[in-house]
Formats: C-alpha cells, sequence, structure tokens
C-alpha cells in the first residue's frame, strides 16, 4: 500500500508505517492525515498484519504540524485545522485499538503531533540523536494527536505539564528515564532491532 505522503509495506507479518515527507521534516498536513488514517484502518483490518511499526522517512520522525500549509488556508485555517485534527485523531484511535501491538521507531525529533502520535505507541524504541518536545503553545495551540491523554499516563501530570507549558525538549537519554522511550539505539541499529522485535511479537 503506498501513499505520497505515508507509506505501508508488509515484512514477514509486519505492517511497517513510513511517515514519508522528508523534505519538511514529516510535517504532517491535510493529505498525510488522511492518508494516515487509511493505513492504520487497513492494519488494524488486514489479517496479514499482526505487529505495526511506525516510523519516519529521512532523519526525522515528526516534526508536527505543516504550520506553513494551515497558514495558507488564511480565514479558512480554523475550519481546516478541525479536519487535520479528525483524520489525525481517526488514525490514532485505529492504531491505538487495534488487536496488534504498535511499536515506534523514533529516528530523530518527534514535536508536537510527533511527539503525541510516539506516546501513543506501545513501545517506543528511539535512536541516540532522537529528541522529544510538545511545541504546542509555541504557535498558540493545545496539544493534539492524543498526547494530552497520554503524556500525563506516561509521566505524571506535573511532569506532563511541564513538558506542555514550557517546550522543555528531552533527548533521547532523559525521554528514557521519563519512560516515554523504552529503549535508546545506535542510529544505525534502531530499524534492524525494532523489526527483529516486532517479527517476534507477530510470531
Amino acid at each position: 500500500m503506498e501513499n505520497n505522503s505515508v507509506h505501508l509495506s508488509i515484512e514477514n507479518h509486519v505492517g511497517i508505517i513510513t511517515l514519508n515527507r522528508p523534505e519538511v521534516g514529516n510535517a504532517l498536513d491535510l493529505q498525510m492525515a488522511r492518508e494516515l488514517m487509511d493505513v492504520a484502518i487497513f492494519c488494524s483490518e488486514s489479517e496479514k498484519i499482526r505487529a505495526v511499526v511506525i516510523t519516519g522517512a529521512g532523519n526525522k520522525f515528526s516534526v508536527g504540524g505543516d504550520l506553513k500549509s494551515f497558514a495558507n488556508e488564511g480565514d479558512e485555517i480554523s475550519s481546516h485545522l478541525k479536519s487535520v485534527t479528525a483524520y489525525l485523531h481517526q488514525a490514532i484511535s485505529y492504531l491505538v485499538r487495534m488487536n496488534k501491538p504498535l511499536i515506534g521507531a523514533v529516528n530523530g525529533v518527534a514535536a508536537g503531533a510527533g511527539m503525541s502520535l510516539a506516546c501513543a505507541c506501545d513501545l517506543v524504541y528511539a535512536s541516540e540523536n532522537s529528541k522529544f518536545v510538545m511545541a504546542y503553545n509555541k504557535i498558540g495551540l493545545t496539544p493534539d494527536g492524543s498526547g494530552s491523554y497520554f503524556l500525563p499516563r506516561i509521566v505524571g501530570m506535573k511532569r506532563a505539564l511541564e513538558l506542555m507549558y514550557t517546550n522543555r525538549l528531552l533527548g533521547a537519554k532523559e525521554a528514557n528515564e521519563w519512560g516515554i522511550v523504552n529503549h535508546v539505539v545506535p542510529n544505525d541499529k534502531l530499524m534492524a532491532g525494532v523489526l527483529d522485535l516486532a517479527e517476534t511479537l507477530a510470531n
């Protein structure tokens, strides 16, 4: 299953979702949100898939929302954001509720909706150079993408509020210490390690 913004491949019963806009840090626009929902539905329903991995193309997981595409909507930005988040939230709902493990392979920056998406995963493996930041209040938005639900359950309310209020950036090691990440691995071993785990779970 291949789209422009989100790519899905299946290997050994593992569905590999790749956010595929590396030229903009895999920023989420309306097309990517819609395609992610389609892929999430397919993964949740396909009997060929027993475990799912999500990662980003290039050297970033996802920098969050595509602010330039949002700004281009002008006076229609409010309704546009509602459309984007409707698709995004439906995608996350299918991924979280499917009867299959969801593993995040965070290969760089996970910001805004990218960090929220990582928090929604059952397990998260991160490369040594990965970074996590909520980033929402920098652009005057409240956290979406399930971040406000999952983050407090992972790190506790006080730490979650600190991350949301201050945009404090966590490196991979600190994200691991806070429980956002299960394991930190060398950059060049991230996908091999995650796929090995996913295949074990699929079996």
